[in-house]
């Protein structure tokens, strides 16, 4: 069991460094920044010992691999000593009309001629599954789009 969050609160940052484009970046994920996520995060610890240390699961268990902790704020330390990503980054470049979109409705890059971005980057926020699905479809979106083929309208049921 890999208890963890799917939605983050936490917002990272991706920030050029010089106006070389083989200058490093500045890449700062910024996890657990919102205590939000940190709750969540000890809530889902503190739910998954629950239920694997239940009697249904005691054929099963082998030995526990959980912090040895008891207290709470020795689970929110050892949280903060061992939590890891999982999952996969999306949304640096987000898709929308709103001040802090960079890529518009038809995946073009504000201010930038004939530049599209058509990958997990533009989701506005991460999605609850794999983004694999979610990534296919819109990569078909910016084929049609460059293409010019319209969507098809929509029937009602």
């Amino acid at each position: 069991m890999a208890p963890g969050i799917i939605r983050p609160v936490s917002r990272g940052e991706l920030k050029l460094t010089a106006d070389d484009p083989e200058a490093p970046l500045h890449l700062d994920p910024r996890y657990l920044s919102e205590p939000a996520d940190l709750n969540a995060l000890v809530h889902s610890l503190e739910v998954s010992i629950e239920i694997m240390e239940s009697p249904a699961f005691a054929k099963w268990r082998k030995r526990s691999v959980w912090p040895k902790v008891k207290t709470r704020a020795q689970r929110v330390q050892w949280v903060r000593q061992t939590c890891e990503t999982y999952h996969h980054q999306a949304g640096i470049w987000k898709m929308g009309i709103d001040a802090t979109s960079v890529v518009d409705p038809q995946l073009r890059v504000y201010g930038v001629g004939g530049l599209r971005v058509a990958d997990a980057s533009i989701m506005p926020a991460v999605i609850s599954g794999n983004t694999n699905a979610a990534s296919i479809m819109i990569g078909e979106k910016a084929a049609d789009l460059i293409r010019g083929v319209k969507a098809p309208a929509l029937r009602a049921a």
